[in-house]
């Protein structure tokens, strides 16, 4: 997965609107930059730094959603969250036909029948997927989401005649308290270990958060950069952890079909999968709550708001 590209330009007490043009422009083009790359089925990372900048892209708009003219964006955010769905579909399976073949290659003889199928029915699914990316990514669709874009940010970010236009650092200190204070809202929940969906809606907030600090980094210097990184640690755990229970779901109901056809070797091999990403999905709770402990203990929260005050 590529870096972030670097935002040029960036005057921190100029307007917040000429900022964020130079953000949103930088970041589609990063992600047009991917699309070739996006489309090598030979090396999934392609797929994965494209996904990455459409998150990075799709963050930034968020973040600046209320400072800017929103009928401006509002059409192409759509088509964007379309591209978006589509490389996670394509990434989801890579992902999960690797670890197959992974736990396959390690997995007893008489489970590894039931698991081949398993991959197999995923490459199917990712076949189709791969299938909707490549008309996303045609050049005369993509060109003209590009033109759209840069249209509608020249409208999103016209100059609005009031006093009281937001300086681009006072955005960015606005933007990163919000994002840390839904990540401290999410955090009351993560003791709950049974509700899922809080659990990825933290993993989220702290993706928002780590995104949130590198954008605006150039405006209160490299040392919030460590925020960054543990915002990146804690979305790390709480995505494995989602990842293990999304495993969960999907196996309980491959079980539940097998056994209706009474297909005794499925059952079995599906059992065993199921009972490997039960203790996988333990492991990955306990750094969660570790990463989580650390992040309080030592005030990062505090520290951060300090950093920025």
């Amino acid at each position: 997965m590529a870096k972030a590209k670097r935002v040029k330009g960036i005057n921190c007490d100029s307007v917040a609107t000429i900022g964020i043009k130079l953000v949103l422009v930088t970041r589609f083009e990063e992600l047009y930059g991917f699309h070739e790359a996006a489309l090598d089925w030979s090396d999934p990372e392609g797929v994965h730094s494209m996904r990455v900048a459409s998150r990075r892209l799709r963050s930034a708009l968020r973040d600046f959603m209320p400072y800017l003219r929103k009928r401006g964006l509002t059409a192409v955010q759509k088509r964007l969250k379309n591209l978006a769905d589509t490389l996670g579909e394509v990434r989801d399976q890579d992902v999960a036909i690797m670890a197959l073949e992974k736990i396959d290659a390690n997995a007893p003889s008489d489970v590894s029948p039931a698991l081949k199928q398993f991959i197999d029915a995923r490459k199917e699914i990712r076949n189709e997927a791969r299938k909707q990316l490549e008309a996303i990514l045609e050049k005369v669709p993509l060109d003209q989401l590009q033109s759209d874009f840069m249209a509608g940010v020249d409208v999103a970010t016209a100059p609005r005649k009031t006093p009281t236009a937001p300086i681009f650092r006072q955005m960015s200190r606005e933007v990163i308290l919000g994002r840390l204070k839904e990540l401290e809202k999410l955090s009351n929940r993560l003791f709950n270990p049974f509700e899922v969906e809080t659990l990825h809606e933290m993993r989220i907030a702290a993706k928002r958060l780590r995104y949130a600090i590198e954008l605006f980094q150039s405006c209160w210097g490299r040392s919030i950069a460590t925020y960054a990184k543990r915002a990146a640690r804690l979305q790390t755990a709480l995505g494995d952890l989602h990842d293990c229970d999304v495993w969960i779901e999907n196996i309980g109901k491959q079980i539940n079909d097998a056994r209706k056809n009474k297909d005794a070797a499925q059952v079995a091999a599906f059992v065993w999968l199921l009972n490997h990403f039960i203790k996988l999905r333990s492991k990955h709770l306990r750094q969660a709550f570790a990463e989580w402990s650390q992040w309080e203990a030592q005030d990062l929260s505090g520290k951060l708001r300090a950093k920025i005050s």
